[in-house]
């Protein structure tokens, strides 16, 4: 069901119908360049159902990997050093680094198996039957 804002935007689309014409150096209109789409209304082009995204608009989730939660551990580490050693009062930057350390060692198979928690709901919504409402 379209929320409220949805609906005005449509019907916005819909009030300013307008049309694009191509002139050539003469002034003379010329039929549109084969690349170039025409649109009544001015909206974009509507993409194929297996490129439309996910439920929501959401992205569709990617498998699992070690290596994109490495990453995201190794920025949570930096963050966390920088946040550690500013607070802190004495300027200990050696046991921030420990505790960026931890954390980022601890971040890591957290972060894969959030990952793979959500590819798998991805893949068990995919699988089921559409319910009727």
């Amino acid at each position: 069901m379209p929320t409220r804002k949805q609906k005005r935007r449509e019907a916005k689309s819909k009030r300013h119908d307008y049309e694009i014409v191509y002139v050539d150096d003469d002034g003379n209109e010329v039929e549109p360049p084969p690349e170039a789409e025409t649109r009544t209304n001015g909206s974009k082009p509507v993409a194929s159902k297996a490129a439309a995204p996910a439920r929501g608009g959401r992205k569709q989730p990617q498998p699992p990997s070690w290596q994109r939660a490495g990453r995201r551990a190794v920025l949570l580490g930096v963050v966390v050093f920088i946040i550690f050693s500013t607070l802190n009062k004495s300027h200990n930057y050696g046991g921030a680094a420990l505790v960026a350390v931890i954390y980022t060692v601890l971040f890591v198979p957290f972060t894969y198996a959030l990952d793979r928690f959500a590819y798998k709901r991805f893949l068990q919504r995919q699988d089921a039957p559409a319910k009727k409402r």
